[in-house]
């Protein structure tokens, strides 16, 4: 009796398996008749992979910039206010002991730096001395590319920087509100009544028409020189401009 009911056990554990089979094998049948094709189910792996797929696209970095055109790229500039003054600034005066840096294009070895003598030249290739003290940046870089341009080179394109400047100041003594020693502002001309202005003023017993003007030349003369500062703040033509190390006394005046 043991030996019949254990296969009959075992065709009764079978029954709902064939069931599940049949069911599906209908379903099968049913699809391929219809036309459509059999739906899969999605296992548990396969939903996982997905939904890490997923999280991975959204969590993905966002894409890189574009690459910089350069055509529209502008180089970054220097805004402190400081380095060389190039020969675009060509309004600088120049004077003993200014530094200049020289570049002609296409001509490297014919780069140099000098500084500018006591005799206001300065020493370049091939041409030799060149006597700028007292020009304009424009007007000595112009010096410059003719001379090279009569014996030397096919239309040279110069390019003069000021890389040092020499100490520029005037001192000012006597009948002013702030006597003292003053630096010439921004390389350009300095006038008389400029310099007053800066030391503060004449005082009440200044003589205007009484300002002497001490100056040491480029070979090391001293001389000196009167000047009527109210012929200048009269408004008329007349100026006079100073130079670096120039010593002004303003006189006082007695009545």
């Amino acid at each position: 009796m043991s030996r019949l009911a254990h296969p009959l056990e075992n065709f009764m554990h079978r029954i709902p398996l064939s069931i599940a089979a049949l069911g599906a094998m209908l379903t099968l049948g049913a699809s391929l008749a219809s036309g459509q094709a059999p739906r899969a189910v999605p296992s548990a792996s396969a939903s996982g992979a997905a939904s890490n797929f997923q999280q991975r696209e959204q969590r993905a970095e966002p894409p890189a910039p574009p690459l910089l055109d350069s055509r529209s790229y502008e180089a970054p500039t220097n805004r402190s206010g400081g380095g060389m003054i190039s020969s675009a600034a060509g309004d600088y005066v120049l004077s003993t002991a200014d530094t200049l840096e020289m570049t002609i294009y296409r001509e490297p070895d014919l780069t140099t730096r000098s500084k500018i003598g006591s005799d206001g030249s300065v020493q370049l290739p091939l041409i030799g001395e060149v006597k700028v003290s007292g020009m304009t940046i424009r007007e000595a870089r112009e010096i410059i590319r003719r001379k090279y341009d009569a014996d030397y080179l096919v239309d040279p394109q110069i390019y003069l920087n000021l890389v040092d400047f020499a100490q520029r100041k005037f001192t000012i003594l006597g009948q002013v509100a702030r006597p003292g020693s003053y630096e010439i502002p921004g390389g350009r001309p300095l006038g008389l009544l400029e310099a007053v202005g800066i030391a503060g003023g004449f005082t009440r017993s200044a003589d205007r028409g009484k300002v002497m003007i001490r100056r040491t030349s480029e070979g090391g003369t001293e001389g000196s020189v009167k000047v009527n500062a109210k012929k200048l703040s009269s408004g008329g033509k007349e100026s006079f401009n100073l130079q670096p190390g120039d010593v002004i006394t303003v006189g006082e005046s007695w009545f």
